[in-house]
């Protein structure tokens, strides 16, 4: 069977029923979380080298360690895998970049810049998870998910931006806009840095990148923008 042919067979294929009962001193819950722990390791290694589309159910379990019958016990098919082991990504990226943020005094801009020097260096040192985030979504019919990974962050960053001067009351939907613009420039520089078109040190395109998301905000603050578009 093709890779096309099995991926559309496992769409309809129906869920295992689960083990209940405990077997070598491991209770049966156990041993399906642990298989599917396995499954969404080979996933991440899979989808992140490979790509969605040049991987099916049989690439996946002989990764794992495990026979067909139990991928099914856990997922329908390699779309919800995908869609869980994206998932997954994004919740570690976005704690990651939360605990940095809160962990970083509010002083100028150094709460933007360790929240953009987490989310860059952690994409950059797992080129796996930058290719399941930003390259095979839409392979995967995810790209609702990447669509609302990037809103959340773009509300941590809108956040962020609003905490640093808590005084200041800035309109929402310009926070909001700045919040977007600092998310898609991070998607597409660490995208382009990846793919070698940016020849940026790490340590240099985290200093560009808070430095242009700093200028927007002061301008946000000083209401700067607001002049302008009323010019």
């Amino acid at each position: 069977m093709s890779e096309r042919g099995e991926r559309t067979a496992d769409a309809a294929a129906p869920r295992q029923r689960r083990p209940v009962r405990s077997y070598g001193g491991v209770d049966a819950e156990a041993r399906v979380a642990a298989r599917r722990g396995k499954l969404l390791d080979a996933g991440l290694e899979l989808f992140g080298t490979r790509g969605y589309s040049a991987t099916g159910v049989k690439d996946l379990c002989r990764a794992a360690g495990l026979t067909d019958r139990y991928f099914y016990e856990s997922f329908a098919g390699t779309r919800e895998l995908f869609a869980a082991v994206f998932d997954h990504v994004i919740d570690e990226l976005f704690a990651a970049v939360a605990r940095a943020v809160e962990a970083t005094p509010p002083q100028g801009t150094r709460k933007l810049r360790a929240g953009i020097g987490t989310y860059l260096t952690a994409l950059a040192q797992d080129p796996r998870k930058l290719r399941i985030v930003f390259v095979e979504p839409n392979a995967a019919g995810a790209e609702h998910r990447l669509r609302d990974a990037l809103w959340r962050f773009a509300r941590l960053v809108a956040a962020t931006a609003t905490e640093a001067r808590p005084a200041d009351h800035p309109p929402a939907p310009i926070v909001d806009i700045f919040a977007l613009s600092v998310v898609g420039m991070l998607e597409r520089v660490i995208v382009e840095k990846q793919g070698g078109r940016l020849a940026v040190p790490m340590d240099k395109l985290i200093d560009y990148c808070t430095a242009f998301a700093g200028a927007s905000l002061r301008d946000i603050h000083s209401g700067e923008i607001d002049k302008r578009t009323k010019d």
